[in-house]
C-alpha cells in the first residue's frame, strides 16, 4: 500500500534484510515501472516474499496467513467497495464476534483502519499475506469473467473427482463417493458456484435463473429480454448440493423435497441490494429452482421513457389526471405491467398528493408513497388492504393486481366514491380486460360506470445498436407474419447481426408496444348491453386506438425492433 512504503522499507532496513543501496536500486526502479517495491525486492534478488512477510510479521506483531490454503465466503468480498478493494491491496476474509479479518500485504496506517472502521462499523483485525495471492483473489472474484471464474471452479470439481474415478468402476459406488465429496470437501467451492450463478445471471442483466434438473445434468438457463437462454450445464453429481444452497439461501426446507416452497434471498452485488424471489418445485429429475432477480434501488422509469407515441402519450396523461376511475394495465406476466405501474405512480406523486398501494410482492420502494404488502398467511389480502385504504383518505390508490371478484368489486366501490385506481389484470388485449370483469360476477353497469382506460402491453427486444443494419423482406415474408405485405415492401426494415456487444443475439434491452382504450359513450353503452369483445375491439380501433401489433410495426419502422420480434410477441392476428 502506498501508505506504507514508509514502514515496510524501515522494517526491512532495520531487520538487516536490504541495505541502503539496494532500496534506492529498488526505489529507482520502482518509480520507473509503477510496481510496488516488494515486488522489486523480489526481482532484484534482494530478498523473497516469505522472508519480508516474516519481517513484517516480526517488527509489527501481525500474523501470517496462506490465502491459498485459506476459505473466503464469498459475502465477505460484498462488504467493501471494489475499487477501494483493487486500489489498496486487500482482501476481507472473515467476521466473527464483532471484529473483521482483513488480509494486506503490508501494515495499514491507522488513518486508513479508522475508514475501514467506519465503512464495516466493526473492529479490524490485519492478517499479512502475499501480494501475489491477494492479487490473486482479486482477480478471481472480480477481474475474471463470471463464465471464466465459473470454469475455474469446475476444473477444480473435476480435479477432485479423478482419483474416484479410477479407484472404482463401479458406477454407482462412484457416484455415491463423488456426491459425498461435494457435500463435504467442496462445500466452498459450491457456495463460490451459486454465488457465481448469481453474479453471471446480473452481468448478463437477466430477469431470472432457472435451475433444472435434468437425466443426466444440471442445466443453468437465464432469461434476458423475455427470452430464455441455455448459459452452462453443470455435472449432474452437483445437483443436490447446489440446490440446497440456494435453498439455504432462500431460507427454505432442505429437507422438505416433496412440495413446492417459495423464498427469498437479500443480498449486495457490485453495490447493488438485490431482493431475488426463489420457487422451487419438484420434478421428476429432482427440484426445479426459479430465481427472479429484482434490483431494490433500480432507477424508476419516467412516463416519457415508456415509448409511448404522441398520441398514445397525450391520451394516457388525460386519463391519469382525472380524479376518479379506474385504469387497467393488462399483459401477461412479464410484460412490463408494474414498471408501467411504478413510472405513473411516480409522475402522479405529488406533496399535495395521497397514494397507497396494496402489492403482492412490493418490487420497488417508492419515496413518499404509502406501500402495503399482501400476506395471505395471516388473512391481509387484497380486499382486506383495500378496504383499510380507503379509511386512510387516500387520493390514488394502486393495487398489484385484480385476482378475483371481491377485489375487483372493492376497486370499483373506491372508483366510484372519489379515488383513482391503477391496478393490473392478466388478458391478452385491451378489450378483452371489460368482458373478464364482467365474467368475474361485476355488474356491467358499475363496468361501464367506474372504467376510465385500459392498457394493453407487451415488451419486444430493441435491435443492438452496435450491430444494427438494413434487412429487406419479400413479399411472401411479410404475408407470413401477418402484416400488408404491399404497403411494407418500399419500407426500409432493420435488424441486429449479432456482436460481442449483445452475446451474437443481435438485440439489446426490451421496449414497450402498447395498446390504449380509452373508454368514450360509444365504448360505455357497449360494456353496459355486454357486447362481445371484439365488436368492443372494431368500434374502439374506428376511435383511434392502435393495436399492439399496429405499436410493433410502428416501433420496427423506426429502427428500435425487428418484424420477426413483433410477430412473435403479437402472433399473425391483429
Amino acid at each position: 500500500m502506498n501508505t506504507s512504503c514508509y514502514r515496510v522499507e524501515d522494517a526491512l532496513l532495520n531487520s538487516g534484510i536490504i541495505n541502503s543501496e539496494q532500496l534506492e536500486n529498488a526505489k529507482t526502479i520502482q518509480n520507473k515501472e509503477n510496481i510496488p517495491l516488494e515486488s522489486v525486492l523480489v526481482k532484484l534478488g534482494y530478498s523473497t516474499r516469505p522472508e519480508i512477510l516474516r519481517c513484517l510479521s516480526d517488527q509489527y506483531d501481525l500474523p501470517v496467513i496462506d490465502l491459498d490454503k485459506t476459505h473466503i465466503p464469498p459475502e465477505m468480498m460484498s462488504l467493501l467497495p471494489v475499487p477501494l478493494i483493487k486500489k489498496h491491496g486487500i482482501v476481507p476474509i472473515s467476521k466473527n464476534n464483532g471484529d473483521t479479518t482483513i488480509a494486506v500485504s503490508s501494515p495499514p496506517d491507522l488513518g486508513f483502519l479508522d475508514n475501514l472502521r467506519f465503512l464495516l462499523n466493526s473492529d479490524i483485525k490485519c492478517v499479512l499475506a502475499t501480494q501475489e495471492d491477494i492479487r490473486n483473489i482479486i482477480h478471481k472474484y472480480f477481474d475474471q469473467e463470471p463464465s471464466e471464474a465459473m470454469d475455474t471452479l469446475l476444473k477444480e470439481f473435476t480435479a477432485r473427482e479423478t482419483p474416484v474415478r479410477k479407484a472404482d468402476g463401479d458406477r454407482m459406488h462412484k457416484q455415491q463417493a463423488e456426491t459425498k465429496a461435494v457435500k463435504t470437501e467442496d462445500e466452498g467451492p459450491v457456495i463460490q458456484l451459486v454465488s457465481l450463478i448469481i453474479n453471471k445471471a446480473v452481468s448478463l442483466r437477466a430477469s431470472d435463473i432457472h435451475v433444472e434438473p435434468l437425466s443426466n445434468r444440471l442445466r443453468i438457463r437465464y432469461r434476458i429480454d423475455g427470452v430464455c437462454q441455455e448459459i452452462d450445464v453443470l455435472p449432474k453429481h452437483l445437483q443436490d448440493s447446489i440446490i440446497s444452497r440456494i435453498k439455504i439461501l432462500a431460507s427454505i426446507d432442505i429437507a422438505e423435497k416433496r412440495r413446492p416452497q417459495d423464498g427469498s434471498i437479500n443480498l449486495k452485488n457490485a453495490g447493488k441490494d438485490l431482493d431475488i424471489r426463489v420457487s422451487c418445485l419438484p420434478s421428476i429429475y429432482g427440484e426445479s429452482i426459479v430465481m427472479r432477480l429484482l434490483e431494490k434501488s433500480a432507477i424508476l422509469m419516467s412516463l416519457k421513457n415508456l415509448g409511448f407515441y404522441e398520441n398514445d402519450d397525450r391520451r394516457f396523461q388525460s386519463i391519469i389526471k382525472r380524479p376518479n376511475g379506474i385504469l387497467l394495465i393488462t399483459g401477461p406476466t412479464g410484460s412490463g405491467k408494474t414498471t408501467t405501474l411504478y413510472a405513473t405512480i411516480h409522475a402522479l406523486n405529488k406533496t399535495d398528493t395521497k397514494i397507497i398501494t396494496a402489492e403482492d410482492p412490493v418490487e420497488y420502494t417508492l419515496p413518499g408513497v404509502n406501500q402495503g404488502e399482501v400476506n395471505e398467511k395471516i388473512g391481509y389480502s387484497f380486499p382486506v388492504i383495500l378496504r383499510t385504504m380507503l379509511r386512510q383518505d387516500p387520493n390514488i390508490i394502486l393495487v398489484g393486481e385484480i385476482r378475483d371478484a371481491e377485489t375487483a368489486d372493492t376497486a370499483i366501490t373506491a372508483a366510484l366514491t372519489g379515488h383513482l385506481v391503477l391496478s393490473t389484470l392478466h388478458t391478452n388485449d385491451a378489450p378483452s380486460a371489460i368482458t373478464r370483469l364482467i365474467d368475474m360476477g361485476i355488474k356491467p353497469f358499475l363496468v361501464a360506470t367506474s372504467l376510465q382506460g385500459i392498457m394493453a402491453q407487451r415488451l419486444v427486444r430493441k435491435i443492438c445498436s452496435q450491430c444494427k443494419e438494413p434487412v429487406t423482406y419479400t413479399t411472401d415474408q411479410l404475408s407470413e407474419m401477418g402484416f400488408e405485405a404491399e404497403a411494407l415492401t418500399e419500407t426500409v426494415f432493420y435488424k441486429g447481426k449479432g456482436c460481442r456487444h449483445c452475446n451474437n443475439i443481435g438485440y439489446q434491452g426490451r421496449l414497450g408496444i402498447y395498446e390504449l382504450l380509452d373508454m368514450n359513450e360509444t365504448l360505455r353503452d357497449m360494456t353496459y348491453h355486454v357486447a362481445a369483445a371484439n365488436e368492443i375491439r372494431k368500434a374502439a380501433r374506428t376511435q383511434g386506438m392502435t393495436t399492439l401489433k399496429d405499436d410493433g410495426l410502428r416501433k420496427a419502422k423506426d429502427g428500435k425492433t425487428t418484424l420477426e420480434e413483433v410477430f412473435r410477441i403479437t402472433g399473425i392476428n391483429d
